[in-house]
């Protein structure tokens, strides 16, 4: 599988998006519901993180991990991390996508995982919420503070907004003991 790399700016010391999530998305017409349906064209690794996410397709957490490890091979700050953190899921599921996704990246790179540091304080996604009535501020919380300086990569598995992301990192920044911060998402919305 061939990704595309996105570098991401924000508070965070460095980040990427390893590619697009969708490359077009045509409307085809209303089901019988009246909801509009779309033909969606995805990236591979957008193809396979929609089905392991929405689908249900657990199997394909090794399809993505295959695609994905020659940049995590290359990336060298990934030498320097001590621990890797999940943004907090919206969604409570049996199976949560995001923590296998950073579980994997945590056992492929031989370093400590945990879910339990953040905690969203909503369920509401941010996707979800009206663009002049979104506050993500207040929505995680920490459970959790380092007891000595770490370095973490924080992983999402899709970036829309980056809101919710933005959210954990200026939550993280207020313990001291976290000295850098990195992202990793697997795909982002255009």
């Amino acid at each position: 599988m061939k990704i595309n790399p996105i570098k991401l700016i924000g508070e965070w010391d460095e980040g990427y998006a390893l590619d697009r999530h969708t490359i077009s998305s045509e409307p085809i017409g209303e089901d019988v519901y009246g909801h509009m349906q779309f033909e969606t064209r995805r990236s591979e690794l957008g193809e396979l993180l929609y089905g392991f996410k929405y689908k249900g397709k657990y199997n394909d957490l090794e399809n993505i991990m295959n695609g994905i490890k020659p940049f995590l091979d290359q990336w060298s700050v990934l030498k320097t991390i001590d621990v890797i953190l999940s943004v907090p899921p919206s969604i409570q599921r049996q199976y949560q996508p995001v923590n296998e996704l950073a579980k994997a990246i945590a056992t492929y790179l031989n370093v400590s995982f945990t879910d339990q540091v953040l905690q969203k304080s909503s369920n509401e996604q941010s996707k979800n919420m009206d663009r002049d009535h979104k506050k993500l501020t207040g929505t995680i919380i920490s459970m959790k503070k380092a007891k000595r300086p770490f370095n973490i990569l924080l992983v999402d598995d899709l970036y829309s907004t980056g809101g919710t992301i933005k959210e954990c990192v200026r939550i993280l920044r207020q313990d001291k003991n976290l000295k850098k911060i990195y992202i990793l998402t697997m795909t982002k919305t255009r």
